[in-house]
């Protein structure tokens, strides 16, 4: 599998005395948060291959002002061209205890709409596609909801208990 990354910013940082050439980019496989050394001519959003590259993960805190601001657009890019794997996420969502199940940790998505998602799968089957997702009556627009959690799990705050789509970023200290 290749490894890609979609790029947020592109910068100079001092590394063992000397300036180097960094860009911060996305993964497009698991969300990580990447810093690559390289001098590679790039542009924010664009698909870059990161094998072979020297690597290390960064958290949230550790993103520019820029790679921030360009991090909700590269994940919407990755959202929609891994569509069929968000919807079966839909699909195949279950309980995760006696009061919670895993549609509930969605942003904007409450009790209401988990239950309308559930009996539109046992009706009608499972869906196909975000366009289905949004066709249940006040649901949100499923795109922007993946996008937000995984917003959410990238910045990891204090109320993220479960990571859905990402792998949760731990500090070696």
């Amino acid at each position: 599998m290749i490894k890609e990354a979609i790029v947020l910013d592109k910068l100079k940082k001092e590394i063992k005395f000397k300036h180097t050439s960094v860009i911060q980019c996305i993964g497009l496989s698991n969300f990580s948060i990447l810093e690559i050394i390289s001098d590679k001519d790039v542009k924010p959003q664009e698909i870059i291959n990161t094998e072979n590259q020297i690597v290390r993960r960064i958290n949230y805190s550790k993103m520019t002002i820029n790679a921030k601001r360009e991090l909700e657009k590269a994940i919407e890019t990755i959202v929609i061209k891994n569509e069929s794997k968000f919807v079966n996420f839909f699909n195949i969502a279950k309980p995760i205890g006696l009061r919670r199940h895993q549609l509930d940790l969605l942003p904007m998505i409450g009790k209401k709409h988990r239950m309308a998602i559930i009996q539109h799968i046992k009706e009608k089957g499972k869906f196909k596609s975000f366009k289905e997702i949004n066709d249940i009556e006040m649901l949100p627009d499923p795109v922007k909801v993946i996008v937000n959690r995984i917003i959410d799990e990238i910045e990891g705050g204090p109320d993220i208990k479960y990571n859905l789509f990402t792998i949760p970023f731990v500090s070696n200290k």
